[in-house]
């Protein structure tokens, strides 16, 4: 079986050109949004950060603002990482090399650079809680959902990844055996 000319792969091929086009489109918006969100981050004097709790951008110390600037520098980075392998694998698919094994790093990196985003979020939040519960020696958690969502969402991305994987390895057996 010619694995170009397969139905589905041309679905898939057409897909993942206009998902190509969408990630491409985020990524100019984050490159352009980037640099005026920190910047109102160090210098604004209005403004509400929503985090667990909103935090009044005028209240912060010089040294929170620089924490908070670099924190969000890094997420940035991470999460413009995250969109560059996503865009990679992508254009991979939509030149039809599916189970190509650089589609298939992109893949992984893609993974990993959110796993890290999530993994920071996961434990800014358990900061934030030990924060609270010192400062005001009560302790409340509301769950919301986001970290359910996002351990399903992680799951359903390594399944994902992992029968990528498979597919190349079966695709490389039939070459050799043809």
């Amino acid at each position: 079986m010619n694995i170009r000319n397969h139905e589905r792969i041309a679905q898939i091929k057409k897909l993942s050109r206009y998902l190509y086009l969408i990630l491409t489109g985020i990524q100019y918006v984050l490159w352009a949004l980037c640099p005026l969100a920190l910047f109102s981050l160090w210098a604004g004097t209005e403004g509400v950060i929503h985090l667990d709790k909103p935090i009044n951008v005028a209240n912060l110390s010089l040294l929170q603002r620089c924490l908070m600037t670099i924190i969000a520098s890094g997420v940035l980075l991470l999460l413009l990482n995250v969109i560059h392998h996503l865009r990679q694998l992508i254009l991979y698919f939509a030149n039809g090399d599916i189970f190509h094994k650089k589609a298939i790093d992109h893949a992984r990196k893609a993974l990993q650079n959110a796993l890290i985003i999530y993994g920071s979020y996961v434990l800014s939040s358990l900061a934030m809680w030990s924060y609270i519960y010192i400062t005001h020696q009560s302790f409340h958690v509301s769950f919301n959902g986001k970290f359910v969502f996002g351990l399903i969402i992680f799951c359903l991305m390594y399944v994902l990844l992992s029968a990528l994987e498979i597919g190349r390895d079966l695709n490389e057996e039939s070459e050799l055996t043809i």
